[in-house]
């Protein structure tokens, strides 16, 4: 038994050190020097069993590819077709979750989105709303950075550096600075996950640098460049990063992303069931997916209604139907934990709490009585 034991032992390090061994062949290229790559490709070409397929032509594509893989990020090939899909349907998706939570997402981050974000901000500002809640998870395709400008003026005040564009082959930088008064200057929870685009990163990489805001969802991919689509041929297309946007302290985020202040995943097939479907798109289904609804029961309402949905419920189960309150309709988790936030926040303020205070200064000092001389 005890050999047993020992040569358990053995297998498991010898196995644990094998895998800590391993290396990957992109971490083996990285330390490969110029003249060993070079030698590389002549061996193979002249001792490799099937040296007469390692044509120029196949080097050239291989060399096309891993350049793609490893520019990630960076460039990619598109068909015409795919170049010429018609874009995201334009428009701002606005709600009032409460009478002081408003939101607002927009779907395509289209030059017309920017004024029409500055009408919704005015009416929330009329309405007296004091909370927002900014959604940027929309899938829309590389945008120009005027656009994304246009909408960070709604919150950053005149004359102030909104953030910077450096091109290749250019010594300057394009700088972008708010040419209007701010149009929101209360609290801001912005959304952001995976599919958030270039211009999507930008307004909340700012918002976030200037303090005026708090991230929530997931990490972003780090796509906040300016792309450039060139044709190839009849049929291809190469998108790739012309121009790199820095904030202005010329922090990049290219393939770097933003990481959430608060870190809050939302499986993806419920946010493809959730942003996807029309009717999810309209303003009143929003409040659907940001707050539980209770299930239906027999109450007084009910009975006063002539309705029993319990039993109602009970007679869909026996004959094989599906009920109402077997129904799992999709949770904005993401948009329920930003509201809850902002929910507390109110709440914690209205309590008049001073957080600064030492609790020994409150307490009644007890002074000793002096003795009679």
């Amino acid at each position: 038994m005890k050999r047993l034991i020992l040569l358990l032992s053995s297998l498991s390090s010898f196995l644990l050190a094998s895998t800590a061994a391993i290396v990957t062949d992109t971490e083996k290229v990285e330390k490969l020097s110029q003249a060993a790559i070079q030698s590389a490709f002549q061996i193979l070409r002249s001792d490799y069993i099937r040296s007469t397929e390692l044509n120029f032509d196949e080097l050239n594509r291989a060399a096309m590819q891993g350049l793609l893989q490893r520019l990630d990020l960076g460039a990619e090939l598109l068909t015409k077709i795919e170049a010429q899909r018609p874009p995201l349907k334009s428009g701002i998706l606005s709600e009032t979750l409460t009478p002081e939570i408003a939101f607002l997402r927009p779907l395509a981050f289209s030059e017309s989105e920017a004024a029409l974000l500055q009408a919704k901000l005015r009416e929330f500002h009329a309405a007296g709303m004091s909370q927002l809640i900014l959604d940027l998870r929309s899938a829309a395709a590389p945008g120009d950075f005027a656009t994304a400008a246009a909408m960070l003026e709604c919150f950053v005040p005149e004359g102030e550096l909104l953030f910077k564009l450096k091109q290749v082959g250019r010594d300057d930088t394009q700088l972008f600075i708010s040419h209007q008064n701010s149009l929101w200057t209360h609290p801001i929870i912005v959304l952001i996950d995976e599919e958030t685009g270039n211009l999507g990163e930008t307004i909340a990489a700012t918002l976030r640098h200037r303090r005026q805001a708090i991230l929530v969802g997931s990490p972003t991919r780090g796509a906040s460049v300016q792309y450039e689509s060139i044709p190839l041929d009849d049929e291809w297309i190469l998108r790739f990063a012309r121009a790199e946007m820095l904030l202005p302290d010329d922090t990049s985020l290219f393939k770097k992303g933003l990481q959430p202040d608060h870190l809050i995943p939302l499986p993806s097939r419920i946010k493809r069931q959730l942003f996807d479907h029309p009717e999810s798109q309209s303003a009143s289904n929003l409040k659907n997916s940001a707050f539980d609804q209770s299930k239906p029961r027999y109450n007084e309402a009910a009975l006063v209604a002539g309705k029993h949905p319990e039993l109602d419920d009970y007679i869909r189960r026996s004959a094989g139907q599906t009920a109402s309150a077997d129904q799992n309709t999709p949770r904005d988790l993401v948009l329920q934990r930003a509201v809850d936030m902002l929910i507390m926040r109110a709440q914690l303020q209205a309590t008049g709490l001073d957080w600064t205070a030492n609790p020994r200064d409150a307490r009644p000092t007890i002074k000793k009585a002096q003795r009679a001389p």
